[in-house]
């Protein structure tokens, strides 16, 4: 009963207000409220009853928000006096209509909810496509030096090596190739493993690569690969050099037979690429 007896009480607020500011009933919708104001209404009765249009709106404003148009109506009759002119139908402190509502607590959980099982399924697809990327890139990366390396030895007729490093100035025997390598004209060669001489020039230099990837040689190639100027592959010595080296992803999203690239080194200087099946702990080739 006292929905019933609020809802008449704001319709008999809504026909004091349209009997008040010319309001065409007839023509007025939920969502907008047509009006005449004539230039008799804005000689002063809206001055003079500025208290009384006050009333009205808080009444409605406290029964129905929706409806509580006077104050906008009351600036706008001002404006457009003598003209006819639709208003909409919302609240003088900016209540949405129904149509704008937002979401309840519950929606909402709903909905992250949603997410967390759609990015639960989602995860392991992005961390193995992040992987395969990575091992991608290392193996271009270091296809590249190799033919950049064999390249400079033919071009300049003389001995370039590349070989691992971790400092990016000398080259080392300890780790992986990995902690990244540097290209340099091996113009001395005084030992079994690589060094860089006084007079010898770095020409490339590769930083350590992401982690989760290792790169590994078999025993002729663990810690260098030195071409001569007609870019076959010698070793320290002067002899034929051939092995393979091997660029493993140590993620668990990848499967053993995506795992891993490995290039093989003929003695020519070529590059046989493929494409091997190895475990996660990627054991170096032999």
């Amino acid at each position: 009963m006292s929905g019933v007896r609020a809802r008449r009480s704001s319709s008999h607020a809504l026909d004091e207000t349209f009997r008040q500011f010319g309001g065409d009933r007839s023509r007025s919708s939920r969502d907008h409220l047509v009006m005449s104001f004539s230039p008799h209404v804005m000689q002063g009765g809206l001055d003079h009853r500025a208290g009384q249009n006050a009333s009205i709106c808080n009444r409605l404003s406290s029964r129905s928000p929706r409806s509580s148009f006077c104050l906008l109506m009351t600036r706008s009759a001002r404006e457009h006096a003598g003209m006819e002119v639709t208003l909409p139908c919302t609240s003088a402190v900016g209540s949405p209509s129904r149509g704008q509502r937002g979401l309840t607590l519950i929606e909402l959980m709903v909905g992250v909810a949603v997410l967390a099982i759609i990015l639960m399924f989602a995860a392991p697809s992005f961390r193995g496509t992040i992987a395969s990327n990575r091992l991608t890139t290392s193996t271009n990366e270091l296809v590249s030096a190799i033919a950049l390396a064999r390249s400079e030895a033919i071009r300049r007729g003389s001995r370039v090596t590349i070989c691992k490093s971790a400092d990016g100035a000398s080259c080392t025997t300890a780790g992986g190739w990995q902690q990244g390598w540097i290209v340099f004209t091996d113009t001395t060669r005084a030992t079994f493993d690589p060094t860089i001489d006084p007079g010898e020039t770095v020409i490339a230099v590769a930083r350590a690569l992401p982690d989760g990837v290792q790169i590994q040689g078999s025993a002729a190639v663990a810690n260098y690969v030195s071409f001569a100027a007609d870019g076959t592959v010698r070793t320290m010595t002067g002899g034929p050099l051939t092995g393979r080296l091997q660029v493993c992803s140590t993620s668990a999203s990848l499967s053993d037979v995506r795992r891993a690239r490995e290039l093989a080194i003929s003695s020519a200087g070529r590059l046989a690429p493929s494409s091997p099946t190895i475990s996660v702990a990627c054991a170096a080739p032999t």
